[in-house]
């Protein structure tokens, strides 16, 4: 595991142990950001079942302005924090909160005007991804929402299609759900 992009590219991030956590493949995590492009500048960066923090660890070598990570875990949490001080990650910029996903959407508030876009991994096959997403769609008409992303395993995709205005990708075994507010997420 590493970071792929940004002032803290190529540095290495201390794996999960065992297989309770399942990281972002970096070929995934590749084209997720370059998927996302500039929109991760200078926004408040949502991990939602952050396992690691790779992902927010991302935005932030990225310049994403601040990054939320969240998990019901505390394991995770404690993992997400070593590799936030592997890379030196400055106080301020980023926080963690131990929540299950869905119950910290539901009050989460994003602050005025900071535009913000928010990723989610939840664990594959464990029924979170829809609900994640029906959380996310609440959320995305308040502040500036830049893009919502939904991580989920392929076999769960293929399920069912998301809503109205979400887009799949399909990477091997993985499949991002992609929500973004303007034209160009046509493209995406």
């Amino acid at each position: 595991m590493r970071v792929v992009a940004g002032q803290w590219r190529g540095r290495k991030l201390q794996p999960p142990k065992g297989d309770a956590i399942r990281p972002t493949a970096d070929r995934v995590k590749e084209a997720l950001f370059s998927i996302l492009g500039d929109r991760v500048r200078g926004a408040a960066f949502v991990d939602l079942c952050c396992g690691s923090g790779a992902l927010g660890i991302e935005a932030l070598s990225r310049g994403a302005a601040r990054a939320l990570f969240i998990d019901a875990s505390a394991e995770a949490l404690a993992l997400a924090r070593a590799n936030l001080a592997r890379c030196g990650a400055a106080d301020g910029t980023w926080s963690c909160e131990q929540s299950d996903a869905v119950a910290w959407l539901a009050r989460w508030r994003p602050a005025e005007g900071q535009p913000w876009l928010a990723v989610s991994d939840p664990p594959y096959r464990a029924g979170l991804a829809e609900p994640i997403m029906e959380g996310l769609e609440g959320l995305r008409a308040r502040g500036a929402c830049r893009g919502l992303v939904v991580e989920q395993g392929s076999a769960e995709a293929a399920a069912g299609e998301p809503g109205p205005g979400w887009r799949l990708r399909r990477y091997g075994q993985s499949t991002l759900a992609l929500w973004f507010p303007d034209a160009d997420s046509r493209d995406a």
